[in-house]
């Protein structure tokens, strides 16, 4: 599912457009705003299918490729360079290298997962994912959620960058910090 420009970003973009007159901006941004509101809706039916294959969180870590401290790639895995030190990989399962040693991680104690080693960038795995590979930018406000809601699955195929108020509909009450609070 794509994302699209929230509808307040896309009234401020349209605002300052020189190639439309009123009229014509007024019909663009009703029309945008209803596909914004079932593009919402459909994300919003979408992660309320999922919840977590297994509810209890010893089985949750077992299967998770985060938990997973095999030097050799598992089936599917892809590596890339983090975007703000080099000296990390991250894999599209969730893994994290570090000068090409893979890394343990922790539970944090509240379901999300961290690096063990206190010496090396304190963040959520989902973190280095979505800077990684959803093109995340440091500072742009955009929430990092967990489509099975399963803190566990770092995957890619399992986050979505979801502004401030979008994160509010899909929990169903008021996440705070972020684009479009």
């Amino acid at each position: 599912m794509d994302r699209m420009i929230s509808y307040e970003d896309m009234k401020n973009r349209i605002k300052i457009c020189g190639t439309m007159d009123k009229k014509q901006k007024s019909e663009f941004l009703e029309t945008y705003k209803k596909n914004y509101d079932l593009w919402l809706d459909e994300l919003k039916q979408k992660l309320d299918d999922y919840s977590p294959l297994f509810t209890d969180l010893d089985t949750r870590r077992s299967i998770s490729p985060s938990f997973n401290y095999q030097e050799h790639n598992l089936k599917g895995e892809i590596w890339k360079e983090f975007p703000l030190d080099s000296r990390y990989m991250v894999s599209n399962l969730g893994r994290v290298r570090f000068d090409g040693k893979i890394q343990k991680q922790k539970d944090d104690k509240m379901q999300y997962v961290t690096l063990t080693d206190e010496n090396l960038r304190k963040d959520y795995i989902y973190n280095f994912v979505a800077f990684t590979f959803l093109g995340k930018i440091e500072g742009d406000g955009y929430h990092v959620h967990h489509i099975t809601n399963d803190g566990y699955d770092n995957s890619v195929d399992n986050l979505v960058l979801l502004t401030a108020t979008e994160h509010s509909i899909v929990h169903g009450f008021k996440i705070g910090g972020g684009v479009n609070e």
